[in-house]
């Protein structure tokens, strides 16, 4: 008999607009959630630990315990344990896998020897399980009611700390958004490339010739002694957006390729 997927969740939809507000499937960050595999395995001496956020198609690990490192990352969400767990807010304990009709059928189970899954979900403060806390064993194991509550509190803190992460992506596009507006007041048909550019010189990252001359067209900038500074239109509109600079720095890899941050204002659009 084949192994058969989980029903997909009533909420769903909106779910995985949930996990995609979170932006983790947009950078691998494992060094944020490594400890939280590391705990799950010590608190409860199991050989495994993951955690991972599931979307309508693929379950993406963020940080893993005990796998070999040529196990993908990714995985198709059908052929996944963690399906099963989204469904609800509890925790998914699974003693003995091989005799559940769920699971005994699983590639885990019959090709790996997997017998012991238990998965924490990692809920949103809105109710949305946006994926899991798990650890696995190979042999049938019981956990104690105090692990439980250890391995819940686990989850919990993870759930905040993503939500965390979605309010300061927030915050951070916000800013971004506000100073754009503030720009393209200042600049009509101001592209997002040339606007980017603007910024870089304003908090003093690298920029190309070509920028230097787009800088100086605008006024915002001039030579003096072969030396590219800000003029007095400049410094004014430096003055201008200067409550904001803290946030343009927080902004990852902030370059003419503006894919990342139109994706970032999409997902908080959204």
């Amino acid at each position: 008999m084949n192994f058969k997927p989980a029903n997909i969740p009533s909420n769903d939809a909106l779910r995985v607009k949930a996990v995609q507000r979170t932006g983790v499937l947009d950078e691998s960050r494992e060094e944020l959630y490594e400890i939280y595999c590391f705990l799950a395995k010590e608190i409860t001496g199991c050989a495994v630990s993951w955690t991972g956020v599931i979307d309508n198609e693929k379950q993406f690990v963020l940080a893993r315990d005990g796998f070999p490192d040529e196990v993908p990352m990714e995985m198709p969400r059908e052929q996944t344990l963690c399906q099963f767990a989204i469904e609800k807010t509890e925790p998914l304990i699974i003693n003995d896998m091989t005799i559940d009709y769920r699971f005994k059928n699983h590639p885990a189970v019959v090709d790996f020897g997997v017998k012991f899954y238990a998965a924490f979900p990692v809920t949103t403060s809105d109710g949305y399980t946006l994926g899991t806390l798990c650890v696995s064993d190979n042999r049938v194991r019981r956990l104690t009611k105090n692990k439980i509550k250890l391995l819940k509190g686990l989850a919990s803190k993870l759930s905040y700390q993503l939500e965390i992460q979605v309010n300061q992506r927030k915050g951070t596009a916000e800013s971004v958004i506000n100073i754009l507006n503030k720009l393209i007041g200042n600049f009509k048909n101001l592209q997002i490339i040339e606007a980017i550019t603007i910024l870089k010189f304003i908090i003093n990252e690298q920029i190309s010739r070509e920028d230097e001359e787009l800088l100086m067209k605008f006024g915002i900038a001039h030579k003096k002694n072969d030396i590219l500074e800000l003029s007095s239109q400049g410094k004014n509109l430096k003055s201008e957006l200067n409550l904001n600079i803290g946030t343009l720095k927080r902004i990852k890899n902030l370059s003419s390729d503006n894919q990342q941050l139109m994706n970032m204002l999409d997902q908080i659009k959204g």
